[in-house]
């Protein structure tokens, strides 16, 4: 593929138009084999980046360089004539107009590798903030559809609880579980109710022997009052 073709390719993409009607899944998918191709075309990009701007800076070299012997040519022709050697003066002037004829050919070539290099350099750019922007899109749609996931499975979960028509699955577990609590309870009440109980039983017996003790007390009492009355 030609350098103006590739250019042009590059620099027309567009990762929302990419995106543009897929669905969440299927972007993930069109994204992970954009950034796949996008980072092997950038390698190779830097590759070619890097030969063409050296190619850049090798044209730029013979174009200083051409410019250099035509100012040297052009030194030594003037003193070729101050020192009156015409003949040697038209030698150089020669020389010199051979590498003027030949700067304009240089001068082009280092255009076009400028312009190559400068092209690449876009191609680069672009095709790396292309890449940066597809990976922001990625971390953004993983997030949504984890969301997405965890929301359907939630919505799943409801489902087959709602789905039973009388809830008698969810109230018949329910009713064992208060069934268990009732029985707790009811324990603990009985054993609450048992030691009351015990309680006032052991209240009872204990005034019952403090009656009796009283009564035969007061029955001595009596005894030894009739007695000291001769009764």
């Amino acid at each position: 593929m030609g350098i103006l073709q590739r250019f042009s390719d590059i620099m027309s993409a567009n990762i929302n138009s990419l995106l543009s009607g897929a669905e969440e899944k299927n972007a993930g998918k069109l994204l992970e084999k954009y950034l796949a191709d996008a980072r092997a075309n950038l390698e190779e990009l830097k590759s070619e980046t890097s030969a063409i701007i050296a190619d850049e800076m090798a044209a730029a070299r013979r174009v200083a360089a051409n410019n250099e012997e035509i100012a040297k040519y052009d030194r030594y022709a003037e003193q070729a004539v101050l020192a009156g050697n015409d003949d040697d003066a038209r030698k150089f002037l020669d020389a010199k107009s051979q590498l003027v004829a030949k700067k304009a050919e240089l001068e082009a070539a280092y255009e076009t590798a400028k312009s190559n290099s400068d092209k690449m350099r876009q191609m680069t750019r672009k095709l790396m903030e292309d890449i940066a922007s597809a990976e922001g899109k990625m971390v953004e749609l993983r997030a949504k559809l984890t969301v997405a996931e965890h929301k359907e499975k939630m919505d799943d979960l409801m489902h087959k609880v709602a789905g039973r028509t009388d809830m008698s699955g969810f109230e018949n577990m329910m009713e064992a579980v208060q069934k268990r609590i009732d029985s707790v309870d009811a324990k603990v009440a009985l054993n609450e109710e048992l030691a009351d109980k015990m309680d006032i039983k052991k209240l009872e017996e204990k005034y019952s022997e403090k009656a009796a003790e009283v009564s035969a007390s007061v029955e001595a009492d009596l005894a030894a009052l009739k007695a000291r009355l001769g009764k």
